[in-house]
């Protein structure tokens, strides 16, 4: 649980405004039996209505949520209990509309005595804190085809053509770990082209295999490669399906 730290990052927060020339609008300071923080995204910029709400630790699991304002603040009430804090917001993209979950500064337990100030952001990769599971990027459903070759001799390169925040993106070279992985984790969201080789474990000429997409039925065989877009599966969960196979 956290400790009572609630006039020391009065004296934090005074000290980063003076050092780095952020005004009071941009840092939101704590107050006494309320959580508080701002949520922003991937390039630190606010993020308006985003859904912010508070779990019980206990056995009651009573909660209470909020949204954020303008300026990406918020601040909800504590009862005398142990919580946790979570934020989500909604981006439409593609078509589809994304739950996206938000990444804590700090996933610790609380009450309100600690007051804490925990902010949010936007953050395209990595693994989730816990309690939650999984990773902030996508997952790939893994499935072999008509071959042989096993799924951890499998190399696949991500090519992002366009990401769910805006931004470019780079390649990402990517193998299961493991003959019986399913999923290749991690991604983050956005539409790709995928291309694949075998890399044989035993050494040997690497040669490009074939893909299809699961979803969309597209192959490489006339391209080269395969589109990928992530589908919303769950909340905070998102998933694409590829085939590998050989002619």
């Amino acid at each position: 649980m956290m400790a009572n730290r609630f006039f020391l990052h009065l004296a934090l927060v005074g000290a980063l405004l003076s050092g780095c020339g952020k005004t009071a609008d941009d840092v939101l300071g704590p107050k006494q039996g309320y959580v508080s923080g701002t949520v922003v995204d991937t390039k630190g910029q606010p993020i308006a209505g985003a859904l912010v709400f508070i779990d019980e630790t206990g056995p009651y699991m009573s909660g209470a949520s909020t949204h954020t304002d303008a300026k990406g603040h918020f601040r909800i009430k504590l009862e005398n209990r142990v919580y946790r804090v979570y934020a989500t917001f909604e981006r439409k993209y593609g078509g589809r509309t994304y739950e996206i979950r938000l990444k804590p500064s700090n996933s610790d337990s609380f009450t309100a005595v600690d007051s804490p100030v925990i902010d949010f952001q936007w953050v395209l990769s990595g693994k989730k804190p816990e309690p939650l599971v999984g990773y902030f990027g996508g997952y790939v459903g893994l499935y072999q085809g008509d071959t042989n070759i096993p799924k951890n001799e499998v190399e696949f390169t991500f090519t992002p053509t366009d990401l769910i925040d805006g931004s470019v993106g780079n390649p990402l070279k990517i193998k299961a770990n493991l003959v019986s992985t399913q999923y290749l984790e991690d991604i983050p969201l956005g539409k790709y082209n995928i291309r694949a080789v075998h890399k044989p474990a035993a050494g040997g000429a690497v040669r490009t295999i074939l893909l299809r997409n699961r979803t969309t039925r597209q192959t490489s065989e006339n391209t080269g490669f395969v589109n990928l877009e992530f589908e919303p599966e769950s909340a905070g969960f998102y998933r694409g399906n590829i085939e590998y196979y050989e002619p």
